[in-house]
């Protein structure tokens, strides 16, 4: 069995990632953002996460106080998008 990942797209390329396939870095289902957290002194580089719409939602406060970078994945379903609708704006909205 080929447990080998498939490489990573170029960081600035949204298409790339949304072609990405397979489920989010937080569970199993589809990814609908790409999030980018800024380097730490304790992590000094950048992290890419790929989020559900679920847990998402539940994490801009967070992420907002990280001052994460939150990119919609091109050619997520309406439905998905909804999902942001109706939370609050905070510092880290979907771009």
């Amino acid at each position: 069995m080929d447990t080998s990942l498939p490489p990573q797209p170029r960081k600035d390329d949204l298409q790339a990632w949304a072609a990405v396939t397979g489920p989010a870095c937080c569970c199993p289902a589809m990814p609908v953002v790409r999030v980018v957290l800024p380097p730490t002194q304790a992590r000094p580089h950048p992290t890419d996460l790929l989020l559900c719409g679920h847990h998402y939602r539940v994490s801009r406060q967070r992420l907002a106080a990280l001052n994460a970078t939150v990119q919609k994945l091109p050619g997520v379903s309406g439905d998905a998008v909804a999902l942001f609708e109706d939370v609050p704006t905070f510092p880290a909205p979907v771009r």
